[in-house]
């Protein structure tokens, strides 16, 4: 099922879809059933927030809908004030439609029973709840605890937009972090090169110098401090094999001679197997340094107050 076909889907059963939190909502006598469509974990989400005198009967009644319905159902239960069902998605909407609406028809009868209460999914208190799109989500929320959100959004709005990115000094931090991640990168190198995977304290430390120094974290300073991991990667490689190469001519009673070690070294990658395991040894550390720079970005996302909509009742 297409998100179109979800969205005229919705209309036929008298779900409202927020194309914000690419959701739909169902109220009736203050529950608010809603089903998330997610394409990207293939499969449809429907969760009920509510609260229970008798939990065991509660949870026979998910087991007893979850094992009736097997083929479609990955997961059912209640945790935490709420009713969550995994839906997988098929390649038909036809047969999406009809598990849909079994669905949504089981979790009608809960809210029609004596089973359950309504609750605010943050105090988890039997209130009178509004629907708000908090970042993404979609949440039933009591007016007390929207208003404690909303001041607590300000405040942290607030103390995000005091921050002013300082990109000179965040540079010169990056710098500064990254030359102290080379320099480890190399003592560690001389045990054992790990396959490049230290490079991601490289990275780690670049990142943190900017932040330090530069304060508020951008799109551009992700860019920025991933050039310079990547440099000093590639500086705090060749000086790890130089090193190495000088502590063979030590051994060998050469003495230290780093002119000599450089030549030796720079002759060995000549050599097209060496070359290729220093070359694997670099990808790897990329592919490192990559991955502590998604972290550090999505660090940066959740760091951002969420943004908090106007109640869509």
């Amino acid at each position: 099922m297409t998100e179109s076909e979800f969205q005229e889907f919705l209309i036929t059963v008298g779900y409202r879809y927020n194309k914000k939190s690419q959701s739909a909502f169902n109220s009736f006598e203050g529950f608010h059933t809603i089903i998330e469509f997610r394409t990207s974990e293939n499969r449809y989400a429907i969760r009920l927030s509510a609260m229970t005198e008798d939990q065991d009967s509660l949870d026979a009644k998910i087991k007893e809908f979850a094992s009736e319905n097997k083929d479609f159902v990955s997961r059912a239960f209640y945790k935490k004030h709420m009713i969550n069902i995994s839906i997988k998605m098929s390649v038909d909407s036809e047969i999406d439609r009809e598990r849909l609406k079994k669905a949504a028809s089981f979790m009608m009868r809960l809210c029609k029973s004596d089973l359950i209460t309504p609750v605010c999914i943050v105090c988890s208190r039997n209130r009178k709840t509004g629907l708000y799109v908090v970042g993404q989500e979609l949440m039933p929320i009591c007016e007390r605890c929207i208003v404690r959100k909303r001041r607590q959004y300000e405040h942290r709005r607030d103390m995000f937009d005091k921050k002013t990115q300082n990109m000179p000094a965040g540079i010169l931090g990056a710098v500064f972090g990254a030359a102290l991640g080379a320099s480890v990168y190399v003592l560690i190198y001389q045990i054992f090169s790990f396959w490049g995977i230290p490079a991601g304290l490289i990275a780690a430390c670049c990142f943190g110098g900017f932040v330090v120094t530069g304060e508020r974290a951008t799109k551009l300073s992700a860019v920025v401090c991933g050039a310079i991991s990547f440099l000093f990667f590639l500086a705090a490689e060749y000086m790890a094999l130089v090193a190495g190469m000088s502590i063979l001519i030590e051994h060998e009673g050469g003495g230290i001679a780093v002119t000599e070690a450089m030549e030796m070294t720079n002759i060995s990658l000549t050599d097209i197997s060496y070359l290729k395991a220093i070359l694997l040894e670099i990808a790897v550390g990329s592919a490192v340094m990559i991955a502590v720079g998604v972290v550090y970005f999505l660090k940066r996302m959740l760091t951002r107050p969420l943004k908090i909509s106007k109640n869509i009742l």
